[in-house]
């Protein structure tokens, strides 16, 4: 059956949401459509998923599937053209309709319009020079402008994604959209370089084009004080110039769609940090695994399984002193598909065999073990299989699904995604790495609203002047661009009815559970906790499923 526009609007309309939806919106509707299309006693859903599936299989190929993202990007600063490796056009945004007939394709031809063709080849030259030279986030200005007389801008995104052989790259085309009424920074960048309200009002006023003078004017400030801020900006970004400074702020902005073109780029610029540098150990098929030790060298070693994203970063900003106070030797690795660890396509099993003998090669005598939310899922099928080393469990706002019918204990993404599963774990993926591109592309504006909104009354209390939440953040950016397949693979595994043993498990198990969990109720850490030989419960009112950061000693003590 062909599959016209409307019908694919309709089904990743369904799956995404209503444009500007986003996170509590978006788990929301697909409940919804979950519930209106019962799986058990709706004989046609089936068919749906089946359809589902071969449409977004389409995602990273079809144009289709970039209009579906279209409102996303049409909030963007910037007009935005993309073109494949051939340079045809494959997408504007709507503010972009003026310079897409700068660069529109002549009739009858894959050719750009020459002269503007000519330009755009030799910015091309000129960027994929900086990206041999290794400045893989460059951004060059093109020698051309547009019928505004504003600036072109070209970038390029390499992707991972292969077709014939050939690595498949596309680049954007980019012109900062003078009429756009948003006169915000991206709130990570702001962070990035603490920059004060003046700073940005400045810098927004020099993305679109004003002049020290004209500046000053409509800031009723003198044009020695608009010179003061910009040093003061060049200072803080390491620019020399203005036109610097503006290439640096549209560069960051423009990686928004590296994820969705599954970039061989890193997301986001991700900050410098004062933790351990980071390791790495080689199993006997070769990965490398990449992992960081926190702690006295000396103390009782926590393996630690972390929910996802850059595992091996997310320790608390205070874990020195905990750390040394508890005795407790901290190592944290990326598993297969996470951070820095290579994405390779294994079940739980095949990674509780790798993670041994991770341990093995480390030299671990005895141990514990720490599972996070998902990690929790790892931790007790690891501990259902381990030897006498293995001396403790930790369990923070575990989520275990042992059978379909402990997904009622869930809560959040987890509650929809575990229905969708037993009928079609393919669809599930796809929809789960939608939903993690969403995360991604909303990161700089939502993100972080997110994490505060969901910490509970006494995490805020804790979390309050610390960096606790750019600690996650960092752990997000390490991961997000690079661990696509694995955390969406992990997810659908972990997320399964896992049919496990718990009874075989001969080391105590401690859980920890905060009244604010969102991810699991407690009715169903004690259906965990019922399995076990040995297990005891914590509840920390007034926590949520954060406690992991807030209640770090405590959890490792």
């Amino acid at each position: 059956m062909e599959l016209d526009n409307s019908r694919f609007s309709s089904l990743i309309y369904r799956i995404i949401g209503k444009p500007g939806l986003w996170h509590h919106e978006y788990i929301d509707e697909m409940n919804k459509v979950l519930d209106e299309n019962d799986i058990a006693n709706h004989a046609g859903y089936a068919y749906e998923l089946k359809l589902g599936e071969q449409i977004l299989n389409k995602i990273s190929n079809t144009n289709e599937a970039m209009q579906a993202f279209g409102a996303l990007l049409d909030k963007s600063r910037f007009k935005m053209i993309i073109l494949d490796n051939d340079l045809n056009m494959v997408y504007h945004n709507h503010h972009a309709k003026g310079l897409r007939s700068c660069l529109e394709k002549a009739p009858n031809s894959k050719q750009l319009k020459i002269h503007a063709f000519k330009k755009v080849s030799l910015a091309i030259q000129q960027n994929e020079l900086l990206f041999m030279q290794g400045n893989h986030d460059g951004l060059c200005s093109i020698d051309y402008l547009d019928q505004n007389q504003e600036q072109l801008y070209l970038r390029s995104i390499h992707s991972n994604n292969v077709n014939n052989g050939a690595l498949l790259t596309h680049y954007l085309v980019l012109v900062v959209d003078q009429t756009n009424k948003n006169n915000a920074l991206n709130p990570e960048f702001i962070h990035r370089y603490e920059l004060t309200d003046k700073e940005q009002a400045v810098l927004v006023n020099l993305l679109h084009g004003k002049s020290i003078k004209q500046i000053a004017s409509s800031s009723f400030v003198s044009e020695n004080t608009v010179k003061t801020h910009l040093k003061s900006l060049f200072r803080k970004t390491d620019t020399k110039s203005q036109t610097d400074i503006v290439r640096l702020v549209l560069t960051d902005e423009s990686q928004i769609l590296d994820t969705y073109f599954g970039s061989r780029n890193s997301l986001l610029t991700i900050s410098s940090s004062p933790h351990p540098s980071d390791k790495f150990a080689t199993l006997n098929n070769g990965l490398k695994i990449a992992y960081r030790e926190y702690g006295p060298k000396d103390g009782h070693p926590i393996i630690v399984f972390h929910n996802g994203y850059g595992c091996r970063v997310t320790i608390p900003n205070d874990y020195q002193e905990i750390c040394a106070r508890q005795n407790k030797r901290i190592i944290i690795p990326d598993r297969p598909g996470f951070g820095l660890t290579p994405y390779i396509n294994i079940d739980i099993n095949g990674w509780n065999l790798m993670l041994a003998e991770f341990i093995d090669l480390l030299d671990i005598e005895s141990y514990d073990i720490l599972g996070n939310v998902l990690g929790s899922v790892l931790a007790l099928n690891f501990a259902s299989r381990a030897d006498s080393k293995l001396k403790k469990v930790r369990l923070s706002s575990p989520v275990f699904v042992n059978q379909p019918s402990d997904s009622d204990y869930l809560n959040g993404i987890f509650k929809p995604v575990t229905r969708l599963i037993g009928t079609s774990k393919q669809f599930t993926l796809a929809i789960y790495q939608l939903w993690l591109k969403s995360i991604t592309i909303s990161l700089a504006e939502h993100y972080r609203k997110m994490l505060n909104s969901s910490l509970g009354p006494m995490e805020k209390v804790l979390f309050e002047g610390s960096n606790t939440i750019d600690v996650i953040i960092e752990g997000f950016q390490q991961g997000s661009a690079k661990s696509i397949n694995g955390i969406s693979n992990e997810m659908v595994q972990c997320l399964s009815a896992q049919e496990t043993d718990l009874s075989n498990i001969s080391a105590p198990v401690e859980l920890w559970w905060g009244s604010e969990d969102k991810r699991i109720s407690l009715k169903g850490v004690k259906n965990i906790a019922r399995q076990i030989k040995d297990a005891k419960i914590n509840v920390r009112y007034g926590y949520s499923e954060h406690l992991y950061y807030a209640l770090f000693e405590d959890i490792i003590s």
